[in-house]
């Protein structure tokens, strides 16, 4: 296998920061509902602004998902001098395309009017953003291409507009809160936010800036032992099974009955999540050799600060002990942008300033939906 370098890091956030205080103002406040979900979350997530893809007067859509991949790889070809009909591939993650079909990264490269490439597509949650840079490096690795771009974007605000939720609604009399409207139902409305990010993977780093030389990367799940936790398209009914939105006779029940809301499972979420992303962290240490003593920089995709000390108590109890001050984290004000965040999180700290060649980097991205993980480590050259 090549040597796969990544030699840049781009990103692209919509318009300006939306506060704790704007964001119900933006994504429009649910009929007959109290704030007590709002505040509960907001509370505790540790998050103070986020991104919306969204006009924060009138609602309307600013940017589509492909349009926001495409800043993020014209930010990244702008900061290589590098025109973007030079990309020979581009692997595309996200939870929130635009559509059904065609695929997202046919989209991205029609909004980038590329060159003929080789695309790919990775569906998911917020692992979706490794899985698209896993298969880039792939087919680096094998010398199929000299260079590839691989990306990770949300425009979760689709899901949580103020209309999302109309159909649960509209039919109450004043004073009547909706049944349907649940936790679960709400949850993610103040968790998830907008952006995207991309990396470049080439087979020779550049001599004119510091490069992350790939050393390892891999993706876990856990399904099949752990039940489904973050979903879209369907409903949990009371005896644990499932009803999709595909088979609903009347098309009007699929938004009578929530199923195009995002949902959180927030009892499975509590009983695996933590554990999952250790088990996670064991499989690096114990399978590719990654040495967290020796590691500078720890970039964990954090949903919510809420599980930040779990997940630092559940790493020392496995012997794993990475010093609260090597931990690098953006939430609190770029937002968790689910399969985005990570490369956020990376240009972030690529473009800081902190970085030194030799410095080791371990990237971690626990996903709730049925509970995968996502872990790549790096070195500075």
């Amino acid at each position: 296998m090549k040597t796969v370098y990544i030699t840049e890091v781009g990103a692209h956030l919509p318009g300006e920061p939306v506060t704790n205080e704007q964001v119900e103002a933006v994504l429009g406040k649910i009929d007959n509902q109290p704030n007590r979900v709002k505040l509960f979350v907001l509370q505790n997530n540790g998050i103070k602004q986020r991104y919306y893809a969204l006009n924060p007067t009138t609602g309307e859509r600013t940017h589509t998902n492909a349009s926001l991949t495409a800043e993020a790889v014209r930010d990244l070809c702008a900061r290589l001098d590098m025109p973007v009909t030079a990309v020979q591939g581009l692997a595309c993650g996200s939870a929130s395309p635009d559509q059904l079909l065609p695929s997202h990264s046919n989209m991205v490269a029609g909004e980038l009017a590329m060159a003929p490439a080789e695309i790919m597509s990775t569906a998911g949650v917020c692992a979706s953003g490794m899985t698209s840079m896993k298969y880039a490096w792939m087919c680096m690795a094998l010398g199929l291409r000299d260079n590839f771009v691989a990306t990770g974007s949300e425009r979760a605000s689709a899901f949580m507009m103020k209309h999302v939720f109309t159909g649960m609604t509209q039919d109450l009399k004043p004073g009547q809160v909706a049944p349907m409207v649940s936790f679960e139902k709400e949850f993610l409305r103040w968790m998830l936010s907008d952006g995207a990010g991309a990396v470049m993977m080439e087979s020779e780093p550049r001599p004119d800036r510091l490069n992350l030389r790939i050393d390892a990367l891999d993706v876990m799940c856990w399904s099949g032992e752990t039940p489904t936790c973050m979903y879209n398209g369907l409903n949990k009914n009371k005896d644990g099974s499932w009803s999709y939105w595909t088979d609903e006779p009347d098309m009007m029940d699929v938004v009578r009955k929530g199923y195009l809301m995002l949902q959180q499972d927030v009892r499975a979420l509590e009983a695996h999540m933590v554990r999952v992303g250790v088990e996670g962290l064991k499989i690096a240490r114990d399978k590719f050799g990654v040495n967290f003593d020796e590691i500078d920089w720890f970039l964990p995709h954090l949903s919510s600060m809420y599980f930040k000390g779990r997940l630092d108590e559940g790493m020392r109890a496995a012997g794993i002990n990475v010093p609260d001050e090597k931990w690098f984290t953006n939430l609190s004000y770029k937002g968790n942008v689910g399969s985005a965040s990570i490369y956020i999180i990376l240009e972030e700290l690529l473009h800081s300033g902190k970085l030194k060649k030799g410095q080791k980097i371990f990237c971690a991205v626990p996903e709730s939906g049925r509970f995968t993980v996502a872990g790549m480590a790096l070195t500075v050259v």
